[in-house]
C-alpha cells in the first residue's frame, strides 16, 4: 500500500489500491515527522499580504494526516468587510449575519458655514452694527461748522468729532487724531467696512497724523475738514487718506 503526497497541502494522503508511484515514494518519508511535529502543516496565525487570516480545518483536526485539506471560509471580520451599524452586528441571532453598514454623516446644507467662519462673520456683524451708533450720531451733525477745538455740540474739529461720536458706541477715544490712531487696530486699506477710521499722516505714521475721518463705505468719509468748511461728506477722489485703523468696542 503506497501513500502519495498531494501537492502544496504540507500532508499525505493514502489513496488505497495503488502502487506506489516511483517518484513520489520518495517524498512520503518526511510526512510523518510533519505530522507528528505539526510545524509544516501549522497555519500562520497573522495575517496575509491583504491583512485577512487564513484558517484550515480537517474532519479529524488540524494537522491530522488523513484529512484532505479545506477551503477556508470566506472571513467575516477584516479588511472589505461590511462596518456594522451599531457595533453589535445587523442580527443578533449569530455574527454570520451580513453587518449592515452605518449611515453617512449628513453632509452640511448648501450655504452652511464652518463654525470659524460663521463666528467670525457674527462677530464682524456684531461689531458694525455697534460702530453704526457713532456713525449715526455724526451724519446727525452734518451741517455744523468746524472750530477748532470743537467738541460740539454744534462746534466741531475733526477729532472732536470722532471721540463724542464713538463714545455713543461705548468705545472710549483719545482726543488728538494722532492718539486716536494709536488707539485703534491697524488695518489694510482693503478690509475698510463701514465705521472705521482713515488717517492722514505727512510721514505715514503715527507722529505724522494730522487729519481723522469716518468711512461710511464706497470710498466716502464724513469729515470735520478746516476752518470755513462744516461737517460734510467727502470722497478719496478729494483728498486720499493713507493710514487706516478699526475702533475696538468693549
Amino acid at each position: 500500500m503506497g501513500a502519495a503526497v498531494i501537492a502544496g497541502s504540507g500532508t499525505a494522503a493514502a489513496v488505497p489500491g495503488d502502487p506506489p508511484d516511483p517518484v513520489a515514494a520518495p517524498a512520503a518519508a518526511p510526512a510523518a515527522p510533519e505530522a507528528a511535529g505539526g510545524p509544516a502543516t501549522d497555519v500562520d496565525a497573522g495575517a496575509d499580504e491583504d491583512g485577512v487570516a487564513e484558517e484550515a480545518s480537517g474532519a479529524g483536526g488540524e494537522g491530522e494526516t488523513g484529512a484532505l485539506p479545506v477551503e477556508p471560509e470566506t472571513p467575516e471580520t477584516g479588511e472589505g468587510a461590511l462596518p456594522e451599524a451599531d457595533g453589535t452586528g445587523a442580527d443578533s441571532g449569530g455574527s454570520g449575519d451580513t453587518a449592515v453598514p452605518a449611515e453617512p454623516a449628513a453632509l452640511p446644507s448648501p450655504g452652511t458655514e464652518a463654525p470659524a467662519a460663521g463666528s467670525a462673520a457674527v462677530g464682524a456683524a456684531a461689531a458694525a452694527k455697534g460702530l453704526e451708533a457713532a456713525v449715526a450720531y455724526a451724519l446727525a451733525h452734518i451741517g455744523d461748522v468746524y472750530a477748532l477745538g470743537g467738541t460740539g455740540p454744534h462746534r466741531w474739529d475733526c477729532s472732536g468729532l470722532v471721540q463724542v461720536a464713538y463714545r455713543r458706541a461705548g468705545a472710549r477715544l483719545p482726543r488728538i487724531a494722532a492718539d486716536q490712531y494709536r488707539a485703534t487696530a491697524r488695518i489694510p486699506r482693503t478690509s475698510l467696512r463701514r465705521g472705521d477710521l482713515v488717517f492722514w499722516s505727512r510721514n505715514g505714521r503715527a507722529s505724522g497724523v494730522h487729519h481723522v475721518a469716518i468711512y461710511l463705505g464706497g470710498n466716502r468719509y464724513l469729515e470735520a475738514a478746516r476752518p470755513g468748511t462744516k461737517v460734510r461728506i467727502s470722497t478719496f477722489a478729494r483728498y486720499k487718506p493713507n493710514l487706516y485703523g478699526r475702533v475696538r468696542l468693549p
